[in-house]
């Protein structure tokens, strides 16, 4: 059996989290659409299955954004997807999504540190956090370099 990929959704945890988010998401914007269709047509049964529906569908989101917070990226795309969660959780303002948000941001940066694609000052200078210089790994072989 060939396991090889080229698709990142297919080996990184986080870039599947992510992928099952925007799935879940596309599922509550079709039912919000429904809710809206069965609201015209005065059927306020069909509006309260749909509501049913859409809140387990939220709950689902939530589980998989929990989720996303506690995965390893292994990939770019994983990383980029913890990175744009943790912005979106930022912009709830809830104190439970900020903290997922430090630990989504936390994350991305260590896989993108420990991979050569993060400058610290840049990244804090965008972000407007802190995070990014506490955060800073510096890479394996540039430790190793120093000391021989």
């Amino acid at each position: 059996m060939n396991t090889e990929t080229r698709d990142p959704i297919e080996f990184c945890p986080a870039a599947a989290c992510a992928a099952a988010i925007v799935r879940i998401e596309g599922f509550i914007d079709h039912v919000a659409r429904l809710k809206d269709e069965a609201r015209l047509a005065r059927s306020p049964d069909l509006v309260a299955q749909l509501d049913a529906i859409s809140d387990e569908l939220i709950l689902a989101a939530d589980e998989a954004r929990d989720r996303l917070a506690q995965v390893e990226a292994i990939s770019s795309a994983g990383a980029m997807a913890q990175l744009l969660a943790a912005i979106r959780d930022v912009r709830v303002r809830d104190d439970a999504e900020r903290v997922r948000a430090k630990d989504l941001e936390a994350k991305a940066i260590r896989f993108l540190a420990n991979a050569n694609l993060y400058e610290a000052s840049f990244c804090r200078t965008l972000s407007g956090t802190k995070l990014g210089g506490r955060l800073f790994i510096q890479p394996a072989h540039d430790a190793e370099r120093r000391i021989s």
